[in-house]
């Protein structure tokens, strides 16, 4: 008794539906697909046989069936991330209110590996849209699986977006990340700081090289050098960075992170060591994720309006995948949000 009652049910199909309501199976499909031309009685006997068997619509076999779909596959780099977070929420928001349709939120836990399970996972649950949402991982050490993957993908009819920078051959919906880095040095510069240290993901991001460039390149025209760390976009790393920063190089005055996951981590370390915030040293971030007004003190912060460009790439899969043709888009520009963890230079003595 104990091992048949474990035994998974099975699910009822539409032919269950149809028998328990004495109809024909077309009938019961109709009444599914909630169209008015069936007799209310008959729609109403379907109902409640489908109440009775715990009946739901197989929508990967509709999918099949139609040759399109209405659910958007997403996968994230790390969930526990405010910047991914604000993604997620973007991205299902908008297939939800805009369009009707459903996004399925996968996080890849900033593991190459992983995204390339997941980008398969969701291509076999016939997804209709994917949309690339990692970043600041190793995105080199599989490329050449992933970029075969992707051609699969796209060749098979899956629309594909990235919201990062990739190297791969999908439209991009992600903001000039050179740009990025070039505002924050611009920012810290103008506060007359020369003692940099730079906090930054690993150079096998696309987008961690994108900013590097837009701060060294700042940095090295207004005769400046910055000392460069490299970490996990974490407050954990961030953290530690700090400390290691500023045991080796105490006369450092601002930190530039590249995710404010990262700046939180980076103000947390200089406390831990009796540095204030920013009184001693100065800390901007990326990504103006809710994080930022809630820290103490307010996070200075580059704006890379995550969830416009979440909503753009949601708009364009939906758009291609009821065949309407979208303009090309044009990265939105990037603007420094002020906090109060930035101020001028402290005087040296």
């Amino acid at each position: 008794m104990a091992q048949q009652g474990s035994r998974r049910r099975k699910q009822a199909t539409l032919a269950d539906v149809a028998e328990r309501a004495g109809v024909s199976l077309a009938t019961a499909a109709r009444v599914m697909r909630a169209e008015s031309s069936v007799d209310r009685r008959l729609a109403a006997r379907v109902r409640a046989a489908a109440a009775e068997l715990n009946y739901v619509p197989n929508m990967v076999a509709r999918n099949l069936r139609r040759g399109g779909g209405n659910i958007i596959g997403c996968v994230i780099g790390e969930i526990l991330d405010p910047y991914f977070a604000d993604i997620a929420e973007a991205v299902t928001v908008r297939a939800e209110s805009k369009h009707s349709m459903m996004a399925i939120v996968s996080n890849m836990q900033r593991s190459p590996e992983l995204e390339i399970k997941h980008c398969r996972q969701l291509w076999e649950q016939r997804v209709a849209g994917l949309i690339l949402a990692g970043g600041g991982f190793d995105q080199r050490t599989h490329a050449d699986e992933f970029s075969a993957l992707i051609q699969q993908i796209t060749a098979a009819g899956v629309v594909v977006a990235t919201l990062s920078p990739r190297t791969i051959d999908v439209p991009a919906f992600t903001a000039d990340n050179v740009a990025v880095g070039a505002l924050m040095a611009e920012h810290i510069l103008e506060r007359r700081h020369t003692e940099i240290a730079v906090v930054t993901g690993s150079t096998s991001s696309e987008a961690t090289n994108q900013r590097l460039v837009g701060i060294e390149g700042v940095l090295r025209r207004a005769g400046v050098h910055a000392r460069i760390g490299h970490a996990e976009h974490s407050p954990q790393a961030g953290f530690a960075a700090a400390r290691q920063l500023l045991a080796d190089h105490p006369e450092t005055t601002a930190v530039l992170a590249t995710a404010d996951s990262m700046a939180i981590g980076v103000m947390s370390g200089l406390a831990a060591i009796g540095k204030r915030v920013p009184e001693d040293v100065s800390v901007i971030g990326v990504g103006n994720t809710r994080l930022a007004a809630f820290s103490s003190p307010s996070l200075t912060t580059v704006d890379v309006r995550l969830s416009d460009h979440a909503q753009a790439a949601t708009d364009f899969i939906a758009s291609r995948v009821r065949g309407v043709e979208v303009d090309e888009f044009s990265p939105l520009p990037p603007a420094v949000v002020a906090g109060a963890s930035v101020g001028t230079a402290p005087r040296t003595h």
